[in-house]
């Protein structure tokens, strides 16, 4: 009877864990949506910001140099990426090629839908 009693109780604690998880999830997701739709969601380049002002204690002047520097360089980043992008993807095409090579026909199969779904994912990102 206790043995049962402990299990119960390890059971339940463990399905607790899981329906906080789960919920703590759909919170972050909906906040972060709502926060999306409503225009309150910061870039890459506020948080930095922000971050570096919580943490520096910056005053205007700083905090708008930082933001400029912030800003050139992701901006230049951006250039880094899409001057690098096709030769990444050749990278990954022949990886990809190589890899179908040794798969089974039905493993070749989702392969290339997984391949697929991917590249569907960049092209929307990059809309």
């Amino acid at each position: 009877m206790k043995s049962s009693r402990a299990i119960l109780g390890v059971v339940l604690v463990f399905l607790l864990g899981i329906l906080c998880g789960i919920l703590a999830t759909h919170l972050m997701y909906k906040y972060r949506i709502d926060s999306i739709l409503s225009g309150r969601a910061q870039t890459r380049e506020e948080i930095i910001v922000n971050k570096l002002d919580r943490k520096l204690g910056l005053d205007k002047r700083q905090e708008e140099q930082i933001r400029t520097i912030v800003h050139d360089t992701h901006e230049e980043i951006k250039a880094l990426r899409s001057h690098l992008r096709p030769q990444t993807e050749a990278l990954i095409e022949k990886a990809q090629a190589k890899i179908s090579i040794i798969l089974t026909p039905e493993q070749r199969r989702k392969y290339e839908q997984m391949i697929a779904e991917r590249k569907e994912r960049v092209r929307k990102k990059e809309l």
